[in-house]
């Protein structure tokens, strides 16, 4: 609260124009102990008195269930929407690389959805959406791309060497 209070601080300072302030949470954490998602929504639900612009809910995968109970199957994302949905807006992301699943995703109910990864993959996504061109979105990476991509070597070994964080593929069809 601290940090927030700080940032807010900041703006009311400094900024000249509308600024947007909003937090980025992880909601659960594998290890033990660790951020378990009953901690996320009752922060969550702290946060959403603190007059927050968004809370942007940071997962590999919009859909997945939790990290810690394989058979806790519902969204990490959805879960924070129905609990605070209704006081803040939620933005969601992970693995939203479609159009259709973009929209899939707002018909949970997010405010907005986020593309993080998608965008690095495919730098002209919402320009290819724009012209009806969806179908030539990328969607997976192979090794090969990293040129035509303009990924720094440092950011490239980080992708290819975390198992599960890009959608590789030994060689994509053009």
């Amino acid at each position: 609260m601290a940090v927030l209070e700080a940032v807010r601080k900041t703006v009311k300072e400094h900024a000249k124009q509308p600024f947007q302030v909003g937090y980025r949470l992880s909601p659960e954490e594998a290890e033990n102990p660790g951020i378990t998602m009953d901690d996320t929504l009752q922060f969550a639900d702290v946060l959403a008195t603190k007059e927050l612009d968004y809370l942007h809910v940071s997962v590999q995968s919009f859909w997945a269930g939790s990290i810690r109970n394989p058979q806790d199957k519902k969204s990490r994302v959805k879960l924070v929407q129905e609990r605070g949905g209704h006081r803040v807006p939620v933005i969601g992301v992970g693995s939203l690389h479609t159009p259709d699943d973009a929209l899939q995703a707002l018909q949970t109910g997010v405010s907005l959805v986020a593309l993080g990864r998608e965008i690095i993959m495919e730098p002209d996504w919402v320009e290819k959406v724009k012209s009806a061109k969806e179908n030539q979105i990328r969607v997976t990476l192979s090794r090969d791309d990293q040129a035509e991509l303009v990924i720094p070597d440092p950011s490239w070994q980080a992708i290819v060497n975390s198992p599960g964080w890009f959608p590789l593929v030994e060689r994509q069809a053009k």
